[in-house]
């Protein structure tokens, strides 16, 4: 039997789904996808791009009968035997079957019931990004208790189940062919009419949720006449490792034929090695500078149109839309390449280094998030540092770390940074305020939860940066710990309190054994001080630290630079842990407040 590869759309794929004509063979994995693969997939959906290649096994009758089938999530096994076994593909259909369908059951891995839902007006405003959201409860709710909510009706966030809808009067007919759909979407389409494109009528409306039933996936059927053996070496070299491939790894072979050799030329034969070692991504965070540069965004679906020759809509100044080449040809991408290496290396620096208009990440570990990089890096592309002024370097510390101490890119963070960007542009330019800026005043400082900042986390790299940038001082060299070699581990991050200090030896603690390891008992020092304290109890080792040094109030100024103030140095000088970091950490958010002019 020949296996020719077909086409079919949503509606018809979900309706096999539903009478228990697809399954899952046993040898599958189930439904891993999060929430938010779902939103995306449905995005790209939207945009009808490309999403994928099924595979299906064809079963015969005594196949069929005799191997173990799953169904889809949230669909039912029937008692009639399967016809088509899903290979390659489950992900993808359980998600439109569970978005569209509704069905009564909680989402994979989650105690919540999900419910999706499109966003009419980004979506015919052709603003794709954040288009489809879900939300979550613990109780169930149909079509009727979704219906009841007239918001969607009225705001334009309509559940995606609606597609799987029956009109209440006519049940052969949909719900979004029925007069009362039409009502909806007259009274949403006259509210809102004025803030859409010029030319829109409710029939464009429509074109989105047929849009979505209509759009239409290959697949690819192996013959019934394979033996399971073979199906199942198929499906393992098809799913090798569950391994899906990265935007990077995608966009070097869409390049290839376009002369451009990404991973083996441009990628391996990169001169920056502290840049390449700053994150195991950073390949694919130099297109998302590209991307940035180029349009503004740059999740996946953007970095795309940096394929030499595609084209991409674009909108004038009017809001009109147009096509557009961004990239004309191989030697325009290698450019651009070029230059994003150039510009993050240049941002990399800058956050490591301890200079005036530096960041103080002495080491690749203590960066706060490497995702802030590709943002900086595109705005300092465009503004040149040659020429920069002492206003641009004022408004990029104060993004900086009220980008930092937000924690909002410590996530999946394409979102924040394509926002990021496109303020901070304007905000350089005298347009108008950022919001990252507004939200940055004292009290934003005061409600930091230092208390729980966990190694390895943006806020407690942070603290480390900022203390490499107040000059602290090791407690026993007097050695500044942001000037130096790095390179040998000479410097970490150690504990003041001794981690392993006995409790005899310090006064009795609520806090000591859960906030021990925390930043307001961390501080960074020469590792061979770190050895010389070992286990002592402060008391003692500031002892020694006072009769190297010569006097106590040289060894209190030196403690300032660590934000141990006064009354933070008397608690540390009795063993006093509790009070010590609550002391430690009113000192620490004044010399943030004071650092950022606040």
């Amino acid at each position: 039997m020949s296996e020719n590869p077909g086409v079919e759309n949503i509606e018809n794929l979900l309706k096999k789904v539903d009478s228990g004509t697809y399954v899952i063979p046993y040898f599958q994995r189930g439904f891993e996808w999060d929430p938010s693969m779902v939103c995306d997939l449905f995005e790209s959906i939207l945009q009808n791009y490309y999403c994928g290649l099924l595979l299906l096994w064809e079963l015969d009758a005594e196949s069929a009968k005799r191997e173990k089938w799953d169904p889809i999530w949230g669909a039912k096994l029937k008692e009639s035997p399967p016809e088509k076994a899903i290979l390659d593909g489950q992900q993808r259909l359980a998600s439109l079957y569970f978005a569209i369908n509704n069905p009564k059951k909680r989402f994979p891995k989650r105690y919540s019931y999900y419910t999706f839902y499109i966003n009419l007006n980004k979506i015919l405003n052709q603003e794709y990004e954040g288009s489809v959201t879900y939300s979550y409860s613990s109780n169930y709710r149909d079509f009727k208790k979704l219906n009841k909510n007239k918001s969607w009706k009225e705001d334009g966030i309509v559940p995606l189940s609606i597609l799987s809808e029956k009109d209440p009067i006519n049940p052969a007919k949909k719900y979004i062919d029925s007069k009362e759909f039409d009502e909806h979407l007259n009274f949403y389409f006259d509210k809102y009419k004025d803030k859409l494109p010029n030319g829109l009528t409710i029939h464009n409306i429509y074109q989105v949720f047929n849009g979505i039933l209509n759009y239409s996936f290959v697949f690819y059927p192996l013959s019934k006449e394979r033996e399971l053996p073979d199906i199942c070496n198929i499906f393992a070299k098809v799913n090798a490792k569950g391994m899906r491939l990265s935007t990077f790894d995608l966009m070097n072979a869409f390049l290839y034929p376009k002369g451009v050799k990404l991973r083996k030329e441009l990628w391996e034969n990169m001169n920056y090695s502290k840049l390449k070692n700053a994150d195991s991504r950073m390949n694919e965070y130099l297109l998302k500078q590209m991307s940035l540069v180029k349009q503004s965004y740059c999740s996946s679906k953007f970095i795309y149109n940096l394929i030499p020759g595609e084209k991409t809509g674009r909108k004038d100044e009017k809001g009109k839309t147009y096509e557009d080449i961004l990239i004309k040809d191989g030697k325009d991408f290698t450019k651009l390449w070029e230059r994003s290496c150039l510009y993050a290396e240049k941002a990399r620096k800058c956050i490591m280094n301890t200079g005036f208009s530096d960041f103080g990440a002495i080491k690749e570990s203590f960066i706060p998030n490497t995702t802030i990089i590709p943002v900086l890096g595109a705005i300092l592309s465009i503004y040149d540092t040659s020429s920069l002024e002492k206003d641009f370097k004022e408004k990029i510390k104060k993004w900086y770390w009220a980008a930092v101490l937000s924690g909002e890119y410590s996530g999946s963070s394409d979102t924040i940074m394509a926002e990021d960007y496109r303020d901070l542009k304007n905000w350089i330019e005298n347009k108008g305020n950022i919001r990252r800026i507004k939200n940055l005043n004292r009290q934003f400082i005061e409600d930091l939860d230092l208390l729980s900042a966990r190694r390895g986390s943006a806020l407690y790299n942070a603290i480390l940066c900022l203390l490499a940038l107040s000059d602290s001082r090791d407690f026993f060299k007097g050695q500044i710990v942001g000037v130096g070699d790095y390179a040998n581990e000479k410097i970490n991050d150690h504990h003041i309190f001794p981690k392993k200090i006995s409790r005899a030896k310090i006064k009795k603690s609520d806090k000591f054994n859960t906030y021990k390891d925390f930043i307001l008992n961390r501080t960074l020092l020469l590792d061979e001080t770190n050895i010389r304290i070992r286990n002592k109890r402060p008391s003692l080792y500031l002892k020694e630290v006072i009769n190297h040094i010569g006097s106590e109030e040289d060894t209190k100024k030196l403690m300032k630079t660590h934000f141990i103030d006064s009354e933070a140095y008397n608690y540390l000088k009795e063993n006093d842990f509790d009070n010590f970091i609550e002391a430690r950490e009113k000192s620490m958010k004044q010399h943030i407040i004071e650092k950022l002019g606040l």
